[in-house]
């Protein structure tokens, strides 16, 4: 089992717990097995960071939904622009 956290850009902590979790790139969504045996998902908002913790409380994963990363592809792919 493993902790989930994550801090809201506006520095609010959400705390969850759960295994078998996998990342969505470009989803910037977090799909897990919570302690209840049932599938769930968090999705990482504009500056949010999730942080994954095993049992020895040793961070061994780090999410970021970095809000200058996106505003950065927004630009470039934005139909109708030049590259």
């Amino acid at each position: 089992m493993f902790t989930i956290k994550v801090t809201t850009a506006s520095g609010k902590e959400v705390i969850e717990s759960g295994y078998g979790i996998q990342w969505t790139p470009y989803a910037y969504k977090l799909d897990y097995t919570d302690h209840n045996n049932c599938g769930d998902s968090l999705t990482l908002q504009p500056g949010d960071k999730a942080e994954i913790i095993n049992s020895a409380g040793h961070t061994v994963a780090r999410y970021v939904n970095d809000i200058k990363l996106q505003d950065a592809l927004i630009s470039i792919t934005r139909p109708g622009s030049a590259l």
